[in-house]
């Protein structure tokens, strides 16, 4: 997998969510569930900024990163973190017990080589945590400016990732509110994709909460992302 993999545009939308609070602990939450023991090898895939690195960090659990971005590397090293060589093989020592991939899978055209090489790093019986934009119907201007390629059912991102080799533990759509908020961007939102980090901030303090009760009963139905773990055997 080479960096020519990743489409990054829109970074000032990437960056817009960084305000949303509820939505990325919920995110850390789904990651630190999956932390048994605190020297368990973590790696962050597309770490971007180092977002989430950061806040799990604050929870004392330091992953490394896989960031493809020449000049994202140079920042996730100037923070202390471990930066893993895109294309490396690993040795049986270096593989990970956990892999965790927020909003990533979009922006790579195969999705499909991506997620074997992903398991290629993940030891036996190790966990990979994905989470993605959900439904091309949700698919616009926002997808578009930050260079999504698409927009998954939940199905679809379960069928990838069996054929990279993995078992699936648990798959639900999540934030059903934010399928009908994106509906309404899509038609009556910004031409150009922007965020409004006010409407942003809002949705996040008051409804999030809200729509992240409704989960267990809309999770198998709708929502505006999909959350997949798999295991390795």
């Amino acid at each position: 997998m080479t960096s020519s993999e990743f489409a990054y545009t829109g970074c000032d939308n990437l960056e817009a969510m960084t305000e949303a609070v509820n939505y990325n602990r919920f995110l850390i939450d789904c990651v630190e569930k999956h932390v048994t023991s605190p020297d368990l090898r973590i790696l962050d895939f597309g770490a971007g900024r180092g977002t989430y690195a950061d806040m799990l960090a604050e929870r004392d659990i330091i992953p490394d990163c896989l960031e493809p971005d020449t000049e994202l590397q140079k920042l996730l090293l100037s923070k202390g973190y471990k930066v893993v060589d895109c294309e490396a093989e690993p040795s049986e020592s270096e593989m990970y017990s956990l892999i965790y991939s927020f909003n990533v899978f979009e922006h790579i055209k195969n999705d499909q080589e991506a997620s074997e090489h992903l398991t290629s790093l993940l030891r036996p019986g190790g966990t990979m945590v994905i989470y993605v934009p959900a439904l091309e119907m949700l698919f616009t201007s926002m997808d578009t400016k930050v260079g999504h390629y698409r927009r998954y059912r939940r199905t679809q991102l379960n069928r990838i990732l069996r054929n990279a080799g993995l078992e699936i533990v648990e798959s639900r759509y999540c934030d059903p509110i934010g399928f009908f908020a994106t509906l309404a961007y899509k038609y009556a939102g910004s031409d150009d994709g922007t965020i409004n980090t006010r409407a942003l901030k809002l949705y996040d303090r008051v409804v999030f909460p809200l729509s992240k009760l409704l989960q267990s009963v809309t999770g198998k139905l709708f929502g505006k992302n999909v959350l997949v773990v798999a295991t390795k055997a």
